[in-house]
């Protein structure tokens, strides 16, 4: 034995050392937190597929390379970067729009100052990948589908009209159900009078042009301007504010007047393309109007976006925040209790709007804050008086300087006589001393004598140069001077002349001084201004602080408060007799503090940004930091980090498998170890048994996950689904008695009981959903621990037992050749594949963990559906009744349909949402035994390959094939170093990667969106359509194909699946084909 062992070619192994530091820098990459680094390793990802894509698409007959393409493919699909949705809610004057925009860094892009526009339409924002700049700003409306219109057409028809198929009078009642819906026809239908609708119907009115050419369609604008943006996309949502109806000569509203045409009533959603930073991470901000909107398309839109947020953002005005307590109230109890159900608690975010509106004195009171407000009210008075006694300085600087300013005329005038006197007595004319001036008014043309004079004698107007003066001038004079006695000498007039001028110069002098101290003075005073102002913006900035922290934690706390009120309620729905008040559910402390709250104000932070140019500047904001807006920007890019790490790693971790799988494909050239048929046969022996026993095991894991998820299911909440169709039992026929009700005991009034029965129960209430509330208070803490705890925990010892069982086989392998002496270096590597296959069964987990929680948060929602269905006869019968004793008669039939099928509506709901949960539970098994399978087919190739060369040794190797591995294994080899240079990148360096992306994915056709009418043609569904189309009566086709559509790609998806079980049995081949 030991002297034929240098004749087993399983001793011909390369060194051990030469493979195992392959793909080291790419496992290491899957392995960090910082999003931008994994993104940037994904487009290293996504290069180095291409790079190795080449050679293999030159082997067009290989089936090998043929494989390795489509699992190219499939890797390069995961590369998508993931969305985070961002649901934004809050009561009508909650300054939410303002808060979207200046989140947005825009001036105006969300309208904010619509009515019914911003309460109706959902609105949603994403970030702009588009490079060109004439779409900096885009937007796509879509419309209704015709048949949802026609839908609503007919309820508001109902509401409009009267029992004589009149128009009601109650249309002239602003708040009325009929004035409401008048409102909404008109808006659409500008060009029908009161009359003309009367006589209308809906029919007809479907058939209208302008209306009929925009149903179903989405519109595209796009700008580079925002201020033409925006206009041009509030010719679409807004609506017309109460108060700008025209009235009559009475006063009263005119019905009949003249209207532009509104096409807001028809707006699906709204989705905004805007090049915002806070966006650029992949978050979708969703302004959502509410789920209750009369329009049953953008309600169920409203209401699909609640399904898929990530984050859900409650916006309230600080001032009311705190005292309404709206971090517990604001949203109510059954919007809490579908948090609760959705596990969406962690998701919400708080933001307290307009904390720039205070009141400084109840501030000071409220807070408190009296000892420190005094400090500063102390300086600020202190900072007063200084500038009160040194504004007095410089008024009495400023008058002494006017002193001076005549002194130095009257002296300039002395100068000017006497220079006349030095002229006439050099000449040798007599003349005499003057006498005082007279405060005779001054000649005209006199001031600009003595200007141009003091001009003739310069700047230095002090020195020793005469001024010639005509005889004409010293006339001019003689009402201003007297002669004296004594002619005077030329000694005397020079003398006089230096004495003025000395009195001059010492005038000007202090004049100088004068001008020099109201300077400094200025420069005092105006910091002694500044400082003012600082004191002034600190006393404000110290009230918004200590309101703001104020406001934080008491928001915190009610929101803890509002979760403790919603688990002790459903505790004890579940079980009465243990129920125990003092027994904490979860740690409500920690509910307190992890809840994210930001006091924002978004008109400080819009004029610290520059914009907002007319508004005047906010006090107690001298930092955009202030203001929180930068902070909310912050936590907008933070909630899109696992999303990103998770989508980035899941690419990461295929990618480094499968470049795994091609290093080990590829290093077989066909010149490798070659066996005799008996060893052949023998190593395929062992491998195919080994290789069987793993597919089993694999299998038998998923088939014990999925039965150990179903008994739980079983055991933790269908065995309560029998109790909670009794409670729903019990409280129906009270909760319709409270329908019944009179006023005075909290019943509705007639027309607003008719207008929800004709709404199939939800109007400005949902009846489906009162009904239903025991149902989910008896189920809430049990669903939420079952989807939120119990199967997460499940699917993660699904990774374990799966990752298990790979080691075992692979260690039956490794045992087998170390025995046989061979494979040392193969074995290895193989070895290393199995901490790729490790990460990808955690990448499974926690895609299927998303999986169920996306599937139970549309299947917790089916109770109210299946309620509503069994309603509906009743709903029904209530609309069709008019005439005397209606309103008795509805609620007779209301109360007599419940107390009859209230058994069975119950019962019925809770076994759809049972199938439901089952139905999920088998896509989730399907699901997992194709993924397993795919790791499996994956690894079978790998052994088989590898371990003694067992296919390449049976048909030669082509020249082409042995080139295309030789070049694959090089690339391989190289990507090692593109991946380095991403691990050793600074955060600088990845961000401007990023942006080199962003911009290639925006030059390619980051802009590729469904455009269904060009944006040039949006103005014209702004222009009336003429009268003779108002009556069409041909039917525009709808949207036929869909199925079609539909049926090819389900083909297509079916054809997937066979293709993917015929590869895996021709990989799976017999042992007599092996």
């Amino acid at each position: 034995m030991e002297a034929s062992m240098h004749e087993n070619p399983f001793l011909q192994d390369q060194p051990e050392a030469e493979l195992s530091t392959r793909g080291i820098p790419l496992r290491k990459l899957a392995g960090d937190v910082v999003p931008e680094r994994l993104e940037a390793g994904m487009q290293v990802g996504l290069r180095a597929l291409a790079e190795v894509e080449k050679p293999l698409l030159a082997l067009k007959d290989n089936a090998d390379a043929q494989a390795w393409l489509k699992q190219i493919e499939n890797v390069r699909c995961q590369s998508q970067r993931s969305r985070t949705v961002v649901g934004v809610v809050g009561n009508t004057g909650a300054g939410k729009s303002s808060v979207i925009n200046a989140l947005l860094e825009e001036e105006r892009l969300v309208p904010t100052n619509c009515m019914r526009a911003c309460t109706a339409v959902v609105t949603e924002l994403s970030y702009n990948d588009s490079m060109e700049p004439s779409k900096k700003y885009r937007a796509e409306i879509e419309f209704i589908k015709t048949e949802d219109w026609e839908k609503e057409l007919k309820v508001l028809f109902a509401e409009l009209l009267d029992d004589n198929g009149a128009i009601t009078r109650e249309i002239s009642n602003p708040d009325s159900e009929a004035s409401i819906a008048y409102s909404k026809v008109r808006s659409v239908y500008n060009k029908h009078t009161k009359d003309m609708l009367a006589k209308s119907s809906v029919r007809a009115l479907m058939n209208v042009k302008q209306v009929k050419k925009i149903l179903g369609r989405t519109i595209k604008i796009q700008e580079r301007d925002p201020t033409t943006f925006y206009r041009r996309l509030q010719g679409f949502v807004d609506s017309k504010e109460k108060g700008t109806e025209k009235l009559d000569k009475n006063g009263n509203i005119n019905h009949n007047a003249k209207r532009e045409f509104e096409s807001w009533p028809l707006i699906k959603v709204v989705r905004i393309y805007v090049k915002a930073d806070a966006l650029s991470t992949g978050a979708v901000i969703v302004d959502l109007p509410g789920v209750h909107d009369s329009n049953a398309a953008r309600a169920a839109v409203a209401e699909g976006y609640m399904k898929q947020t990530s984050g859900l953002w409650i916006v309230a005005p600080i001032n009311r925040a705190v005292d309404d307590k709206a971090a517990k109230n604001l949203l109510g109890d059954s919007f809490k209790r579908q948090l609760k159900f959705d596990g969406t608690y962690s998701a919400v975010t708080f933001i307290c709007s307009k904390t720039d509106d205070i009141s400084r004195t109840e501030a000071t009171d409220t807070l408190k804050l009296g000892a420190s407000m005094e400090e500063l009210e102390e300086k600020h008075s202190n900072v007063s008086a200084q500038k009160r006694q040194l504004t007095k300085q410089l008024k009495d600087s400023r008058e002494r300087k006017q002193d001076l300013d005549d002194i130095v005329e009257s002296l300039d005038e002395q100068v000017d006589v006497w220079d006349e006197l030095l002229e006439k007595v050099e000449h040798g004319k007599t003349v005499y001393a003057p006498f005082e001036k007279t405060g005779k008014k001054r000649k005209k043309g006199g001031a600009s004598e003595r200007k141009n004079k003091r001009q003739r004698r310069s700047s230095d107007s002090d020195t020793d140069e005469r001024s010639s003066q005509s005889d004409d001038n010293a006339e001019d004079d003689e009402n201003t001077i007297s002669l004296s006695a004594e002619p005077l000498t030329v000694q005397v007039v020079e003398e006089k002349l230096d004495e003025f001028k000395s009195l001059k110069r010492e005038a000007r002098k202090e004049k100088r001084e004068i001008d020099e101290r109201m300077t400094e003075l200025r420069e005092a005073i105006g910091k002694l201004e500044g400082e003012a102002e600082a004191i002034d913006a600190e006393q404000s900035a110290l009230c918004i602080t200590g309101r703001n922290e104020y406001s934080r934690a008491a928001i915190k706390q009610d929101f803890a408060q509002g979760i403790r009120e919603i688990d002790e309620e459903t505790a004890q729905e579940e079980d009465p007799e243990n129920f125990d008040p003092a027994e904490e559910i979860r740690d409500y402390n920690e509910v307190a503090e992890s809840l994210p709250v930001f006091c924002v104000s978004s008109r400080a932070y819009q004029k610290l940004s520059d914009r907002l140019r007319k508004d005047n500047d906010v006090a107690g904001f001298t930092t955009v930091e202030q203001t929180e807006i930068p902070q909310l920007q912050a936590h907008c890019k933070k909630l899109t980090e696992k999303g990103r790490q998770a989508g980035c790693r899941r690419f990461l971790n295929s990618v480094a498998q499968l470049l795994t799988s091609l290093e080990l494909w590829s290093s077989d050239d066909g010149n490798g170890v070659k066996l005799t048929n008996g060893q052949r046969d023998t190593e395929k022996s062992f491998l195919q048994s080994k290789l069987k026993q793993l597919d089993k095991s694999l299998e038998r894991v998923v088939k014990e996950t999925l039965e150990e998820t179903i008994t739980t299911l079983e055991d933790q909440l269908f065995a309560e689904f029998h109790v909670a169709a009794q409670k729903g039992e019990i409280e129906a026929p009270l909760t319709v008695a409270k329908w019944n009700a009179s006023r005075a005991e909290g019943g509705l009034h007639h027309s607003t009981y008719k207008a929800t029965v004709r709404r199939a129960g939800v109007y400005h209430r949902d009846w489906n959903g009162e009904l239903v509330e025991p149902i989910y208070k008896q189920l809430g803490t049990l669903w939420e621990k079952t989807f939120q705890r119990r199967l997460p925990h499940i699917l993660k010892t699904f990774s374990k037992c799966a990752q298990s069982t790979l080691k075992q086989f692979h260690a039956a392998v490794d045992a087998r050749c170390r025995a046989k002496g061979h494979g040392l270096a193969q074995v290895g590597r193989l070895g290393q594949q199995l901490t790729q296959y490790a990460a990808i069964f955690n990448d499974i987990v926690n895609t299927e963990v998303g999986v169920f929680n996306e599937g139970q948060r549309e299947i917790n929602r089916e109770f109210t559906p299946s309620i509503m269905e069994a309603m509906a006869p009743v709903y029904d019968g209530c609309t069709s009744e008019s005439g005397k004793g209606m309103f008795m008669r509805m609620k007779g039939l209301m109360e007599n349909h419940v107390a009859a099928n209230k058994s069975s509506m119950f019962n019925q709901a809770v076994a759809a949402v049972r199938a439901s949960l089952l139905a999920l539970c088998d896509k989730v098994r399907k699901s997992l035994l194709e993924k397993a399978d795919g790791i499996f087919v994956s690894m079978q190739r790998d052994y088989l390959t590898i371990i003694g060369g067992i296919q390449v040794d049976l048909v030669r190797m082509s020249p082409q094939e042995r080139s295309a591995k030789r070049e694959v294994d090089m690339l391989i080899e190289e990507v090692d170093g593109w991946f380095q240079e991403i691990i050793e990148a600074d955060l600088e360096k990845l961000k401007s990667l990023r942006s080199d992306s962003d911009a290639a994915d925006g030059a390619a056709g980051g802009d590729n969106i469904k455009e269904e009418i060009d944006d040039d043609d949006d103005e014209a569904f702004m222009v009336d359509s003429d009268t003779e189309d108002e009556n069409e009566d041909d039917a525009e086709g709808g949207s036929a194909g869909n199925g079609d559509t539909s049926a090819e790609d389900a083909e297509a998806g079916s054809a997937g699946h066979d293709d993917r079980h015929v590869e895996r049995e021709a990989m799976r081949t017999d042992d007599d084909e092996l």
